[in-house]
């Protein structure tokens, strides 16, 4: 029984850990039954061993906080599909945007930014074949359960079993060769290639670039090379196939074929395997073939090593033979071989060229792409640099277009849409300020206000006759659900929404009122005390997030504190928010520069009286002068005080005067530079309160000056009001005629009647 409550108690625990992607990092909360939890940042969904830091959390507010917003979400945060998955900061829709600009820039050696391609002496176009040549995936194990990174799900697992068994078998009977996800929107061949060649889509644009160009270039050789087997009139279209934009007329099918297929492997100057299911490589079909660089020669398809490129694997995925993916080897085992007999029937070509392109070993197997592999650093690099030019192209940020397709196109059921048309609405969204991000689920959705609302006999309409009676053109009418506020034209009988003035108040997936306007860049107009995308490393607040307040990111919400300051008779009361507990030191509030920013604001001119910076600083005590910053302000505004009274009083009597007698102002303003000024210094005493020209009783005064200095002054046991204004003069230095004395709180003069 015992044990059984104790299963029951460990059941109910809440776990939290680390993404263990590195370029993510998410904090994840999880009841600890869990036995995989899916990252509610990058979207890959991991087992419960691979997370990192996992540890108990024991603050219930934190679990039961964290536990209730995955629950809610959940249920109705639109999922990240295959091209919005993150795999170490990257997602396919991310990398097929930046794919066009990696066509003409590369990134610059020296400063890692990026550059036009003839900046850099290269050719216009980036060259697949020179770059890409010898280079090949192979994918982290741990990866491959990763959906729209790893194992491909389209059908392929079981169309190619009996593909993949015979090659285990090759291999030592262990699994050294596995088929990987390709996107399906039109360009699967290029995905496939790409992902063959680097791991990630990113090189789809330059493959179709280089293979039109290398069939215009090489339109001759084609057409004496395949004149039994393609019309010459058919090249044209071809070609016109191989374009970044080409779409297919009604009733063809959308995708590229053997010869283009034939095409990229005289592009990448090396051979490409194309395989399909066991029954498929069997029949006299051409569903499986070699495609060897025939048009070029052998020792110009060779690496820097001096050995023949080797080939990359691509397959079809099911029997429909309209979707093409990847097959790599796996990083950490030695490469996948493929048997000769699944590599004899070369396509468009004599087989006796087989052993001139690809090097067989003792047993006649030839080895699958190699171990030459670009690092997910330099791609991630890459990607960056590329952002910069994109951003500067389009004005908006290539993962601001991602989130626009998942959550604005995918969850209302729309596919196949084209990129440029999801990067244009996603402009106008932005210059229209109609885009918006919620803070609670991370969903982007469009303000839309559909015209029909406004017009008579409109839901918004209606609500304003019947709430508010007749419409007036003088006034505003508010509608809080819709978040719009509205003017009425009599004229046409309509209400006009006043979109300076409308903002989107509630989340459309979420019903989240945390909204906030998105810029271009990506960014959130944050308003104070929102919740930042920023983790926390440390902080009080529950939700592990940093927040954001006067531009700055917090671990901490800030305390509110009331304060109260009075000068020369006037009285002010303010709010001081109060940060304290940062991890970084420089974040936590300053005793005197608060003091010095209150004084300031309120009373400018008087900067630097101690006295104002004595009353403004006196909460939290217990900081003052806890840190160097503290001391060196201190420092500064006890210093600095005389100076900057004495430039303020000479400031009020230079204006006093001027309003008086113009004509003495160069007189006046020679007196100044000569510290002869008559004006009026006033001296507060706040230790003791004198009611009448005559005191008697000994006492002790503290006094305070206008310019700063404070001092404590014995008076004897009977003293006139003249007497006291001489002792005052003896300890300050300001004559008589210049004292103005005031006491009490608030301070008040000292009448002498």
């Amino acid at each position: 029984m015992e044990q059984a409550l104790s299963r029951r108690r460990e059941d109910y625990k809440v776990l939290c850990g680390t993404c263990p992607d590195e370029q993510c990092r998410a904090k994840l909360f999880f009841p600890a039954y869990d036995k995989s939890i899916e990252c509610t940042s990058c979207g890959q969904r991991h087992e419960k061993s691979t997370l990192q830091n996992i540890a108990e959390v024991t603050n219930p507010s934190v679990a039961l906080h964290n536990i209730l917003k995955n629950i809610l979400l959940g249920n109705v945060k639109p999922k990240k599909g295959p091209d919005n998955v993150k795999v170490l900061g990257l997602s396919n829709y991310v990398c097929k945007l930046v794919s066009p600009i990696l066509t003409r820039y590369g990134m610059c050696k020296k400063t890692g930014k990026a550059q036009l391609l003839t900046e850099l002496g290269q050719p216009p176009v980036f060259d697949c074949g020179k770059i890409l040549g010898d280079r090949a995936f192979v994918i982290d194990e741990e990866n491959l359960s990763i959906t729209g990174y790893g194992r491909d799900k389209s059908g392929s697992l079981k169309y190619l079993s009996g593909t993949l068994d015979v090659i285990k078998d090759v291999n030592d009977g262990e699994e050294r060769l596995v088929a990987i996800h390709a996107d399906g929107d039109g360009h699967c061949l290029v995905h496939a290639v790409s992902r063959a060649l680097v791991g990630r889509e990113l090189f789809w644009h330059a493959l179709r670039v280089n293979l039109m160009n290398h069939f215009t270039e090489n339109l001759d050789k084609y057409k004496d090379l395949f004149k039994d087997f393609v019309d010459r009139d058919e090249w044209n279209d071809i070609i016109q196939e191989c374009h970044p934009e080409f779409c297919p007329r009604d009733g063809e099918p959308l995708g590229l074929r053997n010869i283009h297929v034939f095409g990229l492997a005289n592009v990448l100057r090396r051979p490409i395997i194309l395989l399909d299911s066991i029954e498929g490589m069997q029949s006299s079909g051409d569903y499986s073939a070699v495609f060897l660089p025939g048009l070029i020669k052998p020792e110009e398809c060779k690496s820097k090593d001096g050995t023949l490129n080797k080939p990359i694997c691509i397959a079809w995925s099911s029997v429909g033979r309209n979707h093409y993916i990847s097959l790599v080897g796996i990083k950490g085992k030695p490469p996948p071989k493929l048997p000769r007999y699944m590599i004899q029937k070369t396509w468009g070509m004599p087989s006796t060229l087989l052993d001139k392109y690809i090097e067989l070993d003792e047993y006649g197997h030839c080895i699958v792409g190699g171990d030459k592999c670009l690092s997910d650093k330099y791609l991630r690099h890459l990607v960056s640099a590329m952002e910069e030019v994109y951003f500067e192209k389009h004005g908006v940020h290539q993962q601001l277009v991602a989130d626009v397709h998942q959550f604005m196109y995918k969850t209302s059921g729309i596919v196949g849409v084209l990129p440029e048309e999801v990067l244009k609405t996603t402009q106008r969204a932005v210059r229209e300020k109609k885009l918006y991000r919620c803070l609670t689920c991370d969903g982007v959705m469009e303000y839309i206000l559909p015209p029909e609302w406004f017009r008579k006999g409109g839901s918004l309409y209606n609500i304003a006759i019947k709430t508010q009676g007749a419409l007036k053109p003088d006034k505003k009418y508010q509608f809080p659900m819709q978040g719009v506020v509205c003017n009425y034209d009599a004229e046409n009988d309509v209400l006009i929404p006043d979109m300076a003035n409308s903002q989107l108040s509630i989340c459309s997936f979420c019903q989240g009122a945390h909204v906030r306007l998105v810029k271009g860049d990506g960014g959130v107009k944050y308003e104070n005390g929102d919740r930042t995308t920023t983790p926390a490393p440390s902080g009080r607040c529950t939700c592990g997030f940093k927040h954001y307040w006067d531009g700055r990111e917090y671990d901490n919400l800030p305390e509110i504190f009331p304060i109260s300051m009075e000068w020369n008779g006037e009285v002010v009361a303010e709010k001081v928010m109060w940060f304290q507990y940062e991890s970084d030191d420089s974040l936590n509030s300053n005793v005197f520069a608060v003091a010095q920013k209150l004084v300031q604001k309120h009373f400018p001119g008087e900067f630097g009286s101690e006295r104002l910076v004595q009353q403004a600083k006196t909460l939290h005590k217990e900081e003052l002068c806890k840190s160097e910053k503290e001391k060196q302000v201190k420092k500064r505004i006890t210093s600095e005080a005389q100076k900057h009274q004495q430039k303020k009083t000479a400031e009020i009597a230079a204006t006093s005067t001027q309003k008086s007698s113009p004509k003495k102002s160069k007189s006046l303003e020679s007196g100044m530079q000569s510290k002869t000024t008559t004006a009026s210094t006033d001296i507060t005493m706040t230790t003791s309160k004198l009611s009448s020209p005559r005191h008697t009783g000994e006492k002790k005064v503290k006094i305070a000056t206008s310019d700063g200095r404070q001092m404590m002054l014995n008076l004897p046991g009977e003293v006139t009001y003249d007497q006291l204004k001489n002792l005052i003069a003896e300890q300050v230095s300001v004559p008589p005629v210049r004292q103005r004395l005031r006491t009490g709180f608030p301070p008040e003069r000292i009448k002498t009647t």
